[in-house]
């Protein structure tokens, strides 16, 4: 394994001479806010891997070369949150990846598909799933841990080569490749205000503004606390006791008293700035939340059925292509979508963007505005577009 800042120079050094390699990583999430690195793997095209140990790797600078590097492919399974923690480990924003999940769904997939399900579909190769549940921080590694972390790389560009294969068989390699630009888009590793949205508390669903106001405030000051100390938000502050903090709000600090998930001794260490939470809350000192994620016209009686025809739309129009409908957007999506149809800048949205412009969102364009006409196809049983 790797332990030395050298030997990851030079593991990166090989791989920005292959031009392409597998990444993955292998994390514990127990007992802390952010992931704790374990393992990090590299695979070659010639199907040699290496195993970096990170906990006894001090400088990532090397490693930060690799991840921002334009030139050299990273290709990674459902990129997202793996990024995310190589992100905070080397400080690097992502270039040139290529997800094998999500461009799964371009080529007839799901674009969920696990690693195992995808190896065994295209490449016939079926892994051993048995240390998914592994302690990767536990040293000495086991010799069927290595071999179980080496496997989730050592075919990684085999096979991107066959979905890109698929892709250009189907005339769809360049819409891969607009899609995979999406993992440098650098807000989708900022961490979210907490200032900025409602925190998910259990039994905080119907409240008043003022009920609302202070499970805001105290999640907020929750949400920094345990990033501070690296600590489950539980651990600093349990929803119970968010909830009986807002159901029975304390007239002063000294007032505040030990409840299911907060203990005497947290309360001691945080009694005051639980206290000017709660008085925050109250006051209603807050910022506005943003109103969602739609920024165009306000909903009319009918949107709603405009809504569900779109999204009968999407999946009938998918299915016939076999590219996967999740692909296009979620309901959030697609709602902001049919909202914003009638604006002179709809070219804001995504669906009017890129591939899916191409493929799909003008024409649901067109018929939102009147212009398209709508069949049922005979065996699918869903609604296509009719030229």
């Amino acid at each position: 394994m790797i332990t030395t800042t050298e030997a990851l120079a030079d593991a990166v050094k090989a791989a920005q001479a292959a031009g392409a390699v597998g990444i993955d990583t292998e994390f514990v999430w127990d007992r802390t806010y952010y992931p704790t690195l374990g393992l990090v793997q590299i695979g070659y095209p010639d199907g040699h891997c290496e195993l970096i140990d990170a906990p006894e790797i001090e400088d990532w600078s090397p490693f930060a070369t690799l991840m921002s590097d334009p030139n050299t492919v990273k290709i990674l399974h459902d990129a997202q949150q793996d990024l995310t923690i190589l992100k905070r480990a080397c400080g690097a924003y992502p270039k040139n990846i290529f997800d094998t999940q999500r461009s799964s769904g371009f080529v007839g997939l799901s674009s969920t598909i696990s690693l195992s399900e995808l190896l065994k579909t295209l490449m016939k190769v079926r892994l051993d799933k048995s240390e998914t549940r592994s302690n990767w921080i536990a040293r000495p590694l086991t010799e069927k841990q290595m071999e179980y972390a080496e496997d989730d790389v050592r075919y990684s560009t085999r096979l991107m080569e066959k979905i890109m294969d698929k892709a250009d068989a189907l005339g769809r390699k360049q819409w891969i490749i607009d899609e995979m630009k999406y993992y440098e888009n650098e807000e989708i590793y900022q961490e979210f205000d907490p200032e900025a949205e409602m925190p998910r508390v259990r039994g905080s669903g119907s409240l008043t503004n003022q009920q609302r106001n202070i499970v805001r405030s105290l999640g907020a000051w929750r949400e920094v606390k345990a990033r501070q100390r690296n600590l489950p938000r539980n651990f600093v502050l349990s929803d119970d006791a968010i909830i009986t903090l807002m159901k029975r709000p304390p007239e002063s600090a000294e007032a505040i008293q030990p409840s299911r998930g907060l203990t005497e001794r947290a309360l001691q260490r945080n009694r005051d700035k639980i206290w000017a939470a709660i008085e925050r809350g109250i006051a209603g000192n807050l910022p506005e939340l943003p109103n969602g994620r739609h920024k165009g016209p306000a909903p009319d009686d009918g949107y709603e059925s405009r809504v569900d025809l779109t999204l009968a739309l999407i999946k009938g129009i998918c299915l016939a292509a076999k590219i996967d409908p999740p692909l296009i957007g979620n309901r959030a999506d697609v709602t902001a979508f049919v909202l914003e149809a009638d604006v002179a800048d709809s070219t804001r949205h995504r669906m009017l963007r890129s591939w899916r412009a191409e493929f799909i969102g003008n024409r649901l364009l067109s018929v939102l505005n009147g212009e398209g006409r709508i069949a049922i196809n005979t065996e699918t049983k869903l609604p296509e577009l009719v030229d």
